[in-house]
């Protein structure tokens, strides 16, 4: 196990970071490199458990291709929290967009498209942890989209243990295999899946499965579906007859009296960023405002019966 490491392209000046970015991404993804712009701006955290890497890559508009890897084998899976990303391989393209999973076969050449304000959490592990069940030819190329329960366990997973990444010294390395044989369910479903261009699933849905996205927004519910600001405003107050941020707030408040209720090992301000809040103190006044009490009198079971 190795401890975090962080590279941002804000630690060099603008006409070196593409450069820069460059031999981040060919140090932690061989035979990788990036045709963005000269002054990208681009950061990448990235942690090692026993075979597994794990790394976090956030950046601007930018286009990365990598050829096939002659030293090893890995299994890459890009899991989207924020953009769209393209994967392009073998003359074919898949579209995802936040919460899918980008399936990728390093021993194959790709090339991914990434969209502006991009923010993707990665995960590399060697093709033999998956055993005799893994078959590069069907899965290399695949997305494994949101609303599949398998892959929501994968992404709880996959984030529980990034978010985790500072207590490295405290992780078991077995926790990889655990990881593996999460990713292993969540990837079953791509064997026979045919390949798609975007998700299908409506804003009001898409809403409900990321409400906990402090990103989630009507840009981002764009983004994922591929509407127009209108054409998701049109579906909210046609489906639930709300806006979408009077929507999404409603849900995050929703769940967060759930959770402060019964949740007591949590602080109210580790609830309040779980569900979504960015601001604790803007999290108190529409809780307030909701429910006419404090969360912390909500705690103390003073809410209604």
């Amino acid at each position: 196990m190795s401890a975090p490491v962080f590279f941002s392209t804000q630690v060099v000046p603008p006409q070196r970071r593409r450069q820069y970015w460059c031999d981040v991404l060919a140090e932690s993804f061989p035979g990788m490199t990036t045709m963005g712009a000269q002054d990208l701006r681009a950061d990448l955290s990235r942690w090692k458990l026993g075979p597994t890497g794990l790394a976090r890559a956030r950046s601007s508009r930018t286009r990365v291709s990598r050829v096939a890897n002659q030293d090893g084998h890995n299994v890459v899976l890009h899991l989207l929290r924020k953009g769209r990303l393209s994967l392009e391989h073998d003359r074919h393209v898949v579209t995802a967009g936040i919460g899918d999973i980008v399936i990728a076969d390093d021993c194959s050449p790709y090339a991914i498209e990434i969209s502006d304000a991009n923010d993707c959490l990665i995960l590399q592990m060697p093709a033999a942890l998956f055993g005799e069940s893994y078959q590069a030819a069907s899965w290399h190329g695949r997305v494994l989209r949101a609303g599949d329960p398998n892959v929501g366990f994968f992404d709880y997973i996959l984030r529980g243990l990034w978010g985790r990444r500072e207590q490295f010294g405290e992780i078991d390395d077995g926790m990889g295999d655990v990881l593996a044989q999460a990713a292993l369910i969540a990837c079953r479903s791509a064997i026979n899946a045919p390949c798609e261009e975007q998700s299908g699933s409506s804003p009001v849905e898409f809403a409900l499965r990321h409400f906990d996205n402090p990103e989630l927004g009507t840009t981002t519910i764009c983004q994922a579906t591929g509407l127009s600001h209108r054409a998701v405003q049109k579906a909210f107050l046609r489906e639930t007859g709300q806006t979408p941020t009077a929507f999404i707030t409603e849900r995050r408040l929703e769940q967060s009296a759930r959770l402060i209720a019964t949740a007591d090992a949590a602080t109210i301000t580790e609830i309040a960023l779980d569900v979504g809040f960015n601001d604790p103190g803007f999290f108190s006044r529409c809780f307030r405002r909701r429910f006419g009490l404090s969360p912390t009198e909500w705690r103390q079971g003073r809410r209604p019966s």
